[in-house]
Order: structure tokens, then sequence, then C-alpha cells
């Protein structure tokens, strides 16, 4: 099914653009003050992606897929305008503290993706795997 295709290629970029961003982040807060502008132009690159995964999980779920497709990305986009409002008020103990949660959730979020199966021939929903 496209949209899980779609969902899997979304999450894997949203997780390799928040590790980036750790880095960055950790860069920056190591001396590097050059990194702080790349840091917060990868936030909003984080942010659509999050959101990107938002809407694909809204699809998803209304052809039948896992209520988390759509709620997961959802709290995660809040997480992540949460973040980068302490970011940019510069508040860096909590914000270091929620990026540390947010990227573990993305992790989450991504692994989840991967786990979805695709409907068998013919099938219309879509249900996660067992383990």
């Amino acid at each position: 099914m496209a949209q899980i295709t779609q969902l899997r290629l979304v999450t894997t970029l949203l997780l390799s653009f928040a590790v980036a961003q750790a880095g960055l982040g950790s860069g920056y807060l190591d001396g590097g003050a050059a990194l702080l502008v790349a840091h917060a132009t990868n936030a909003f690159a984080v942010l659509v992606l999050a959101v990107i995964g938002a809407v694909l999980g809204f699809g998803l779920r209304r052809s039948g897929g896992p209520g988390w497709t759509l709620f997961f990305p959802l709290g995660i986009v809040v997480a992540i305008a949460l973040q980068m409002t302490l970011g940019f008020a510069g508040v860096r103990g909590a914000h270091v503290f929620l990026g540390v949660l947010v990227l573990c959730a993305i992790t989450a979020y991504c692994s989840y993706s991967w786990r979805l199966r695709l409907p068998e021939d013919g099938a219309t929903r879509v249900t996660p795997a067992s383990s």
C-alpha cells in the first residue's frame, strides 16, 4: 500500500533529521556557535516532517489503519513545537531534556511504521505486525 510506504519514508527521514538535530545541538553546546543557525533551521525541517507524518497518518487512519498512525505524530508535533519554544527562549536545560524525549519518540514512531503490515491482496484494513 502506497500510504504505508510513504509513512515509512517520511518517518525514516524524520529520524535522520532528528538525529542530525541532536548532533547540531551538541556541536553548538560544545562551542560551535556557527552551528546555532543550522540547528534552528533544521528544527523547522523536523517540524515539517512531523506534520507530514501526521497528515499521512490521518489518511492511513481513515482507511482503517491503527489509531496511533494519527495520534502519535500529533503528539510529536506538539512536543516539537514546545521544544522549539524552549530553544528560542533560551531555556537550555529543559530544551535538551525534552529533545532527548522527542528523539526517543521519533525513534519509536519510525520503528512502528516499519512494523505495519501491508494489507493482503484485496484487503482494505492495515494491521500492526504481531510480535
